[in-house]
């Protein structure tokens, strides 16, 4: 399995994060490799044919989507691989163990480093702490 990295993450998250676009997605997934047709995920998401040619086009630019055109008519599969791979990216945010490449644990502060500190430092020293949980 490969890795997929920060930004193409967050291009196939913004993909997926409109409700006609994830319909989409299952619409077409249910169809397996073969695919389906355009016209056939327009009425499947009651959607229109101009609003679906945008969608369409935005989930198979970040990768999600690949369109098999045939003539006139172009079906439409699922990447797989690509949601295996946001997948894994995903758990490797929350630190989950069996993810590989993605980002590790998330850090947690120090015991007492994020209490606040009295008056008299609380200036300098709450900038500090607050940042602190970012250093590596």
């Amino acid at each position: 399995m490969t890795t997929i990295d920060e930004k193409r993450a967050v291009d196939m998250l913004a993909a997926l994060s409109q409700p006609t676009r994830l319909k989409i997605i299952q619409c077409v997934s249910a169809h397996g490799e073969e695919g389906v047709p355009a016209g056939a995920i327009a009425r499947a998401v009651q959607c229109p044919a101009s609003t679906l040619s945008f969608h369409l086009k935005e989930l198979s630019q970040a990768g999600l989507l690949t369109p098999h055109p045939k003539g006139r008519f172009i079906r439409y599969s699922v990447v797989a691989d690509s949601f295996v791979q946001l997948g894994g990216f995903v758990l490797g945010i929350v630190g989950h163990e069996g993810s590989r490449g993605a980002p590790g644990k998330p850090r947690t502060a120090k015991r007492g480093q994020a209490r606040r500190k009295g008056k008299a430092g609380a200036d300098a020293g709450q900038a500090r702490n607050q940042l602190s949980i970012f250093e590596d």
